[in-house]
């Protein structure tokens, strides 16, 4: 026997998934089905679903700026000055450019930097961690990134500092009591 559950979604979402669906030669409840499994599949492997999601459109964006993975040990261990000079201006125009197409970079700073192991949360800001080798070039080009796209960042002494804005915070924020408020409503039941 089947259980069925309503899942209430914005008439306008409904309407766009089903021509998503229909372009990918499938009807709204198969199409949904195959979202969701798939969304389940990750959760169980220890992975927030949604993140997957915002990390894939990340990629997608950067594979359109020739972005490709290269495991951490093909990079040479001692990277000149030059190349990380390189790396951070390439930061720049990048930043720049998706700052000109209203993208938020803050996703793609986030993405890279945590990745790659070079970024540590502190409350409201980030620290991008001194790093050589690849890790280092990665890390300019975060800087650069951030730099470019106008996030709030600060430098001085060896240390660098992105604010993290004031929407991604909130959004953070608004998700712990909502977490939090579910908690208390499944404890009075």
């Amino acid at each position: 026997m089947v259980s069925r559950r309503t899942i209430g979604l914005d008439a306008s979402m409904v309407s766009e998934l089903r021509s998503i669906a229909l372009r990918r030669g499938m009807n709204l409840v198969s199409y949904l089905r195959r979202l969701v499994s798939e969304a389940i599949e990750l959760e169980r492997r220890g992975y927030y679903a949604p993140r997957a999601l915002s990390e894939k459109r990340v990629e997608y964006l950067l594979s359109s700026f020739n972005f490709v993975y290269v495991p951490m040990e093909l990079i040479n261990s001692s990277l000149s000055d030059e190349a990380m000079k390189n790396a951070r201006e390439f930061g720049t125009r990048l930043g720049m450019t998706l700052r000109e197409l209203g993208v938020n970079a803050y996703e793609l700073v986030e993405f890279l930097g945590t990745s790659s192991g070079i970024l540590i949360y502190e409350g409201d800001k980030v620290v991008v961690t001194p790093a050589s080798g690849g890790k280092g070039l990665i890390a300019e080009l975060v800087k650069g990134l951030a730099l470019g796209s106008g996030l709030e960042c600060n430098e001085g002494r060896g240390v660098f500092v992105i604010k993290v804005p004031e929407e991604v915070v909130k959004r953070a924020s608004r998700a712990l009591e909502e977490g939090l408020a579910s908690r208390r409503g499944r404890r009075s039941k």
